[in-house]
């Protein structure tokens, strides 16, 4: 079948200009993550910027809030009725990004964006897996099922290269599947306003040279944080200034307060949920980040900021060699001298890692931009609903 596990380089599609059509987004937004919310304003832009006239109307737990914040439509992703008719009126389904289809946090999760993809199934509406990573799925019955949704929609996207090896595992056949990437990479900061994240440095009282830390609530993780304290009080000893960076409302604010309560020097925690616009603008004064969120390395990457990664789950490790940053394999039984050295070791190799992660970026942005002319290219076929068709010259095979 044309297209199958192929890796997106650029492909050679018309931007559709004004679609009339509608889609709806399926994923884990209205939920204060910073990286799903990236996701989501990412994903919205590429869409608009080839089909202007798409209509989008988004499943949110606070659709009120997304609308006003994307200018889309919005429905609570709870009410099955409402969710129904959303998706009895649209064109196409897309479920992602992200990683939604992974029973590492549980199966609940899992089974209420299968269940999206079964509604919209059972209602006769195509779907399209957006730019998603898959994995970890522990249980067999987990893998059994997402096997057997994924089987029958009508294009699947991946973020990377280890999803695709996990859904040949699955026996998933049937659909076109693209490896692209992940949704954020395909922003362009010169193209977005960020005043006011360079107002929140000021008003932060932040001065170069600034360490970020990202930090998360993950079983186990907590073993770490003293480690991490005794880390960043080293480096505010040799002229550093810290500021921790939450992603996730409030969780993640309660582990950076963890941290910073078991350090001697004062660090600046950041206690509210921003806007995209103002967190990149913030990162991208940073000098250099520590993350544990795979959405906070992926926009310091955007904004050509080297980091260190604490990999507690497959995919930070995954995004961590794509674009050629350091890594902290595991998180268990790590020592303040292990991760002392994994940071005096990232910091001096600083400036060239930072011309890695740029050039990687460079190479990444037009492939993810691709997850959005691939459902534009398939809107555009309807109603025969055919594969996109795309150039034979930009594919390779991986």
């Amino acid at each position: 079948m044309r297209g199958r596990n192929q890796i997106m380089t650029g492909i050679d599609v018309q931007a559709a200009g004004t679609v009339p059509a509608s889609v709806v987004i399926s994923g884990y937004y209205g939920f204060q993550n910073a990286g799903d919310e990236a996701v989501l304003n990412s994903m919205v832009r590429a869409l608009r910027s080839l089909a202007p006239g798409l209509e989008i109307t988004v499943l949110s737990r606070q659709p009120e809030q997304t609308a006003a914040g994307l200018k889309v439509k919005a429905v609570n992703r709870w009410r099955l009725a409402a969710v129904a008719g959303a998706i009895r009126q649209a064109d196409l389904v897309l479920s992602g990004g992200g990683s939604l289809f992974q029973d590492i946090t549980g199966p609940k999760s899992l089974l209420y964006y299968l269940g999206v993809v079964v509604l919209a199934r059972l209602l006769r509406k195509p779907v399209a897996i957006y730019a998603q990573g898959l994995g970890p799925l522990q249980r067999p019955w987990c893998r059994w099922l997402t096997a057997r949704v994924l089987d029958g929609v009508q294009l699947l996207t991946l973020r990377d290269g280890d999803s695709r090896l996990i859904l040949e595992k699955l026996g998933v056949r049937r659909p076109p599947v693209y490896v692209t990437a992940d949704p954020v990479l395909g922003l362009d900061p010169g193209e977005m306003d960020l005043r006011s994240g360079r107002r929140k440095w000021e008003e932060l009282g932040l001065k170069e040279p600034v360490v970020g830390i990202s930090i998360r609530s993950w079983p186990g993780a907590d073993n770490c944080w003293p480690a991490l304290a005794r880390v960043a009080d080293d480096l505010m000893a040799g002229g550093w200034q810290v500021v921790f960076l939450p992603f996730h409302f409030p969780a993640d604010v309660d582990a950076c307060r963890q941290v910073a309560r078991l350090m001697h020097n004062q660090a600046v925690v950041v206690r509210e949920n921003m806007d995209l616009e103002t967190l990149l603008g913030l990162m991208g004064r940073l000098q250099f980040l520590v993350g544990m969120r795979l959405h906070a390395l992926i926009l310091a990457a955007v904004m050509g900021v080297p980091f260190l990664a604490l990999a507690y789950d497959p995919k930070v490790a995954a995004f961590a060699r794509l674009v050629e940053q350091p890594v902290v394999g595991s998180l268990a039984g790590i020592t303040c001298n292990t991760l002392a050295a994994a940071v005096r070791e990232a910091l001096g190799y600083r400036e060239e890692n930072a011309g890695k992660v740029r050039a990687a970026v460079r190479e990444l942005r037009p492939r993810a931009q691709d997850t959005a002319r691939l459902v534009v290219e398939y809107l555009k076929n309807s109603p025969c609903r055919k594969e996109p068709q795309v150039a034979d010259s930009p594919l390779r095979w991986q």
